[in-house]
């Protein structure tokens, strides 16, 4: 299985394309649509190509133990799991509009999907590209019914076996897919993070590779693309303060903007130089040496050691010899006079 480019609507990302920028809303929107509005308008000014929910169905997640287990990470919510997931949950009819808000903005609509009921719901959306969770890889039937759909898939590698990994490629080798880099601690030191790992993941399975982050700050972040991420996740968020799941984790639109500025600038600095590009002419011609008369030299006058001498500027390479070239003049014959301290054009010797 090997393909490249992953193709979603008018986004084509791979390498040597630009690196594009997923907005991972999540469960940021607190169970607000227009929490939700105002977090894919925030994105969008950011640069995001992608905004991207998570969609579940606790009951057919988790056993009832865990999720009526005490849950004291967001008391606002609730004292369980169940009463937490079941509040941040948004509707069909609300995903619809979601969906359509998001594409009218320009922006491909993406929901991560961690069991089957919800595998169901996304297709009553009409989504077009479904993402799967890190620690959804090792749930195979899961995989199987998303395999069944058709659809594009970005899938998290994050916390799993390469034996799991090479499973869940291949329950998915007829979907178009792509990997993502992704470390499963929240937040992840920068120890952790193993950027290296992106080249890895090409190499063993020549697909697209993307990262998805939960390090402190954009500058990892960046780097992964530096090494050949082409698409880049985090999640999103208006306030860090806000009280939710995720919001600590994430970025605020002014990181996300910064970060999608220097994705631009990288990738216009990508590439391999040609010798001797247009910028550096100006440079080159004042500050390169050409080879200059020693001394004045006389019409029919061989040229010898003692005649000459290297210094700036060199001027235009075409006309005068560089200071690479004192093999080549020597010995040569001077056609017209020639003051002392003078660089020695071309046209003047034979």
């Amino acid at each position: 299985m090997t393909n490249k480019i992953f193709s979603i609507g008018n986004i084509d990302m791979g390498e040597g394309l630009p690196c594009h920028l997923i907005a991972e809303i999540g469960l940021n929107h607190n169970g607000s649509v227009d929490l939700a509005k105002k977090m894919i308008d925030a994105a969008v000014l950011s640069g995001s190509s992608v905004v991207k929910f998570q969609k579940r169905e606790p009951s057919a997640l988790a056993t009832a133990a865990f999720l009526d287990a005490p849950f004291p990470k967001c008391p606002a919510f609730g004292r369980t799991q169940r009463d937490v997931r079941e509040k941040l949950e948004l509707g069909l009819d609300e995903y619809i509009e979601l969906k359509r808000y998001a594409e009218s903005l320009g922006q491909i609509f993406c929901s991560s999907v961690f069991d089957l009921v919800s595998l169901e719901f996304l297709q009553k959306v009409d989504i077009d590209l479904i993402k799967i969770a890190s620690h959804s890889l090792t749930n195979a039937p899961l995989l199987e019914a998303i395999a069944d759909t058709g659809k594009p898939v970005m899938l998290s590698l994050g916390g799993t076996t390469w034996q799991e990994r090479d499973k869940a490629v291949e329950i998915l080798k007829d979907n178009q897919l792509m990997l993502f880099h992704c470390v499963s601690a929240y937040p992840t030191p920068d120890s952790q993070v193993k950027l290296d790992t992106i080249q890895t993941i090409k190499d063993r399975y020549g697909l697209p590779v993307g990262f998805s982050g939960h390090e402190a700050g954009t500058a990892l972040s960046f780097a992964a693309a530096a090494l050949g991420a082409c698409a880049i996740e985090r999640h999103f968020t208006l306030n860090r303060a806000m009280v939710g799941l995720d919001h600590t984790i994430s970025l605020l639109p002014d990181e996300f903007a910064s970060l999608a500025m220097d994705l631009k600038r990288l990738h216009q600095a990508r590439g391999v130089a040609e010798p001797l590009q247009a910028g550096e002419f100006a440079a080159r011609n004042n500050y390169h040496v050409s080879i200059c008369s020693s001394r004045a030299l006389k019409k029919g006058q061989t040229i010898s050691d003692g005649d000459i001498v290297c210094k700036q500027p060199l001027t235009d390479a075409a006309d005068f010899f560089t200071g690479m070239e004192v093999d080549a003049i020597l010995g040569r014959t001077m056609v017209e006079d020639l003051p002392a301290d003078t660089p020695i054009p071309r046209a003047q010797v034979k």
